[in-house]
């Protein structure tokens, strides 16, 4: 069984996107890479909802099922 350390951040627009702690206890925000040949950049995984967000990363970021891992969720911070 796989365990993740994560938190939620909520944003002045309404909506969340999420954090995993990484090495020595750094945060690091989670998404993906988008090359479009001439250049990329890097998307973060957002929603309106907590929970619309964590079937959406854990569905497309780790690829696993909800019960398969233990999720430790850390207090969510605001950005204003």
């Amino acid at each position: 069984m796989r365990t993740i350390k994560i938190r939620f951040v909520k944003t002045n627009k309404d909506s969340y996107y999420l954090q995993r702690k990484g090495w020595f206890g750094r945060w690091k925000d989670i998404g993906y890479s988008v090359d479009m040949g001439y250049g990329g950049f890097y998307m973060i995984y957002t929603a309106k909802t907590k929970e619309e967000l964590l079937d959406e990363v854990l569905d497309k970021h780790y690829q696993v099922c909800r019960k398969h891992v233990e999720i430790i969720e850390y207090p969510t911070i605001k950005i204003y």
